[in-house]
């Protein structure tokens, strides 16, 4: 038991020394306001931000 606390807290420290940001894709889809936010210029922009935000989705949509 007294291993399997250890093992946690070097896990802990090594994801903050490292800036591991949460899991299971959240990070991604926090982003994905801001880029909604993001307009183009024309039309072409306007579909590489869709395909961004796509791309961003996925790995939750993975999970899911």
């Amino acid at each position: 038991k007294k291993a399997r606390v250890e093992d946690a807290l070097h896990a802990t420290r090594a994801a903050v020394e490292e800036g591991v940001v949460p899991g299971g894709g959240v990070a991604l889809v926090r982003c994905i306001a801001s880029v909604g936010e993001v307009k183009g210029a024309n039309h072409d922009q306007d579909q590489g931000i869709k395909i961004v935000q796509r791309a961003i989705e996925e790995p939750l949509r993975q999970i899911v």
